[in-house]
């Protein structure tokens, strides 16, 4: 999906309007029953009942409040929970399509107009909807505006911004003074530049988009140097399994991991992997590991010769590459652990021609030895932001490490020919061709030891059934963020080997097909 600026957005409200015809107000109808339907899915996934007693929308003048008052019918209407608007302003200020919704709600719930909030205004059980600004923001905040703000974020409770962040510049993600801290922010047609852009990453929190209806003739044109991975991008890879399908049409993933140091990780990988459709994992482990843990039956376990010591080295190659023979695609890394017997092993995997999704300690060996990386455009590498910097300096671009998430991403993709998955919130999806994209999925929930092992097999189970790395990428990394989104474990309770059991319903809420 497009990223655009406020002016692009400006400009396709207008001709929706003035060229095809769209009355404003049924926009702003559209966006406020989409915004609705977000914030029910939202409270259904996100919060206990009892901390949802009443909705309390803050209304400011232009038309982002009277998305405003919509929400507020909307809310009113579909939910049992008392509806509470306090505006920056009386009625008759607004302009026209805002004052015709808003005459439709407010004699109906709690109104008043607030020349300041004071922290009684707000109690436990509050969800707070926040129509006050939208795009509407330049230079610094005036009165109320700063004082809602700030009382808002000072109170502790769930936010929920339609369009963007009160106070947040919808272009480069800056503010002057303050803003809103939201949990979740719904967009309206298009994602804008200040999501994704400096505090906006962190100042936006969930991220939903709600289509509006702008003619896809008028979108089409629009220009935009940035994409926003989102469900709808994720859906054509889930497509439609064939009804004679077998275990070996399906995918098979071989995952080369663990050591005497780090026995868990492979088979965290492994088991993402079965759950992400393939249709057969084997999980190759040195013989001397310290332990195994209890996996599922259905994985295949291979204790391969090692070094002696419980660490793969060139004695491990010839089991290895009959099992990389085997199988449609590669991962390879997690918990392979730091030797230098490792430096030999893992250059004769690099030169299969085998998809390979390269994580963990197997990027750490490539970035002390960059002469043995073999450029291949169907390689995946998934660095964290400490293994990207160790990889920039290895390949001559440590001139970059200063540049942001997208700049290194894509420097690094086209210096060595592969795919690059740069992690973290709003993880960045590199291409070799020039294609970039910016993942809108994810949860501090998935700030856990682990995760990205989970992570590495749901990709390599993608790659082992889809030619386009790229899209294998964006879609694993999606589906991964959306499992820390939709867990039941809130925020804090979710360990990394809860992911793989999430996996699935993910895929389901994203394709019919899954």
């Amino acid at each position: 999906m497009k990223v655009i600026s406020v002016e692009q957005m400006r400009e396709l409200d207008r001709r929706t309007i003035e060229d095809h015809g769209t009355p404003g107000m049924v926009l702003m109808e559209r966006a406020g029953i989409g915004s609705g339907e977000k914030i029910v899915e939202y409270i259904n996934d996100n919060l206990y009942g009892g901390h949802v007693r009443r909705f309390v929308i803050v209304c400011g003048k232009g038309n982002n409040g009277g998305d405003g008052y919509v929400v507020a019918r909307y809310l009113y209407e579909n939910t049992d929970a008392e509806v509470v608007i306090y505006s920056v302003c009386e009625i008759d200020k607004l302009g026209e399509d805002s004052r015709a919704h808003a005459e439709l709600i407010t004699k109906t719930v709690t109104f008043s107009v607030k020349k300041k909030l004071t922290d009684d205004d707000f109690k436990s059980g509050d969800v707070v909807i926040d129509a006050l600004l939208g795009t509407g923001i330049s230079g610094h905040l005036r009165k109320p505006y700063d004082n809602y703000i700030e009382v808002i974020n000072n109170s502790g409770l769930p936010v929920v911004s339609l369009d963007i962040p009160s106070g947040l510049n919808g272009d480069d993600g800056e503010f002057q003074g303050n803003c809103i801290e939201a949990d979740m922010t719904i967009t309206m047609a298009f994602p804008k530049h200040g999501l994704i852009k400096e505090h906006g990453i962190e100042s936006c929190g969930l991220l939903r988009c709600v289509d509006i209806g702008t003619p896809n003739e008028f979108a089409d044109e629009i220009e935009s140097d940035i994409d926003l991975f989102c469900a709808s991008d994720c859906a054509p890879l889930i497509g439609r399994i064939p009804m004679d399908s077998h275990k070996n049409s399906v995918g098979s993933v071989l995952v080369i991991g663990g050591s005497h140091e780090y026995f868990g990780a492979p088979f965290l990988t492994a088991v993402s992997a079965l759950r992400s459709g393939a249709g057969m994992v084997r999980v190759a482990v040195p013989e001397n590991i310290e332990r195994i843990p209890d996996i599922p039956l259905s994985l295949i376990l291979c204790k391969v010769k090692d070094n002696g010591s419980g660490y793969f080295s060139t004695k491990s190659l010839p089991q290895i590459m009959e099992l990389v023979a085997k199988s449609d695609a590669i991962a390879l890394g997690p918990g392979i652990g730091k030797h230098r017997d490792l430096i030999g092993f893992v250059r004769e995997i690099l030169k299969t021609d085998k998809p390979l999704i390269i994580d963990a300690d197997a990027l750490n060996v490539i970035s002390e030895v960059p002469e043995i990386y073999l450029e291949k455009d169907s390689n995946i590498l998934t660095p964290h932001p400490g293994e990207m910097n160790r990889l920039l300096e290895a390949f001559d671009l440590e001139w970059s490490i200063h540049d942001d998430k997208m700049t290194k991403a894509c420097k690094l993709s086209q210096r060595i020919d592969s795919t690059i998955v740069l992690k973290g919130f709003r993880s960045v999806i590199a291409s070799p061709d020039g294609r970039v994209t910016v993942n809108s999925s994810g949860s501090p929930a998935l700030s856990t030891a682990g995760s990205g092992d989970c992570l590495t097999g749901i990709i390599a189970a993608f790659a082992s059934k889809e030619v386009d790395s790229y899209k294998v990428a964006a879609s694993g990394v999606f589906i991964h963020g959306l499992t820390g989104e939709i867990s039941h474990l809130g925020k804090r309770g979710m360990i990394a080997d809860d992911i793989a059991d999430l996996i699935p319903e993910a895929m389901r809420r994203v394709s019919p097909f899954a």
